[in-house]
Formats: C-alpha cells, sequence, structure tokens
C-alpha cells in the first residue's frame, strides 16, 4: 500500500529534468496535500485502508455514564495544522506530527502503551494508523508531479 518503489525510479528520472526551485515548490505543494488529505481521514475516523478506527476503549469504574469526551471524536487537535505538519524541499517532502502530538500519534500508529496521566498505570492502547498513503493519495502525488514535469 504504501510502497512506492514500482513508480519510483520513474519520478526520480522526471524530476531530475526539472529546476531546484521548481522542485522544491512542487515538494512543497504534494506536502500540503498529502497533509490536508491525511488531516481529513482522521477527521472521518478512518485508516489508510479505510477502516475505521478501534472505538475508544471502556472505562471499568465509570459505570453506564457516557461523558462528553467520550461522545467527541478522536485525535481532534492532532489533525490540526498546529500539530500536523508538511514540508519538503528540492529533495524529499514529508508530512508528521511535532511536540507532544509526535509522543501521542505514535503510541497510536504503533499500538503501545502509555500511561494516560502521570501517576496512573499504563494502558496498551489500540492500534490507529494515522498517517500513511491511501492508493488515492499516490496517485495524486503522481498527477502532481506529471503536471509539473509535462511540457507546457
Amino acid at each position: 500500500m504504501n510502497d512506492f518503489a514500482p513508480i519510483e525510479q520513474l519520478v526520480r528520472d522526471l524530476l531530475v529534468r526539472t529546476a531546484a526551485p521548481e522542485r522544491a515548490r512542487l515538494m512543497r505543494s504534494i506536502g500540503r496535500e498529502i497533509r490536508k488529505s491525511q488531516s481529513d481521514r482522521i477527521a472521518a475516523q478512518r485508516d489508510p485502508e479505510g477502516a475505521a478506527f478501534a472505538p475508544r476503549r471502556p472505562k471499568p469504574d465509570r459505570g453506564r455514564k457516557k461523558g462528553k469526551l467520550r461522545q467527541q471524536k478522536m485525535f481532534r487537535k492532532l489533525r490540526m495544522a498546529k500539530s500536523l505538519k508538511a514540508g519538503g524541499n528540492g529533495d524529499e517532502v514529508w508530512v508528521g506530527f511535532g511536540g507532544r502530538a509526535s509522543r501521542i500519534a505514535s503510541i497510536h500508529q504503533a499500538g503501545l502503551s502509555d500511561a494516560p496521566a502521570p501517576g496512573q498505570p499504563k494502558v496498551r492502547y489500540a492500534r490507529r494508523v494515522l498517517l500513511g498513503l491511501t492508493e488515492t493519495e499516490q496517485q495524486r502525488i503522481l498527477d502532481l508531479i506529471l503536471a509539473q514535469v509535462a511540457p507546457s
């Protein structure tokens, strides 16, 4: 799914022919596109394969009472531009989380254990893949590159 190997050499050969400033501009625009699509997908509570995120874990000592937080979508703040960063230069493009958000995201991305709050026992979180490229996103990246290198 996230394997660019078949088209990577083709894209590399095409991009070598473009000037460095154009390539950097293209990489930044690709980063913005990916960041937007990742943010939209996280808002929809879907992983890159289209499956729904695992629901929030139940709190055993809460009984049947449902609080306001439990009714809201997960990762509301992680998908904001201040947490989900994108960038690029002439050689690469990247999308990822910064600061404290990166720790939270990596715990959920890999399904690791962590203490919900200081002093509390560790809890294993369900694996929720936050970042990853869908087939549509891969095709969009290829379209952007081809539009850049195609003769005008």
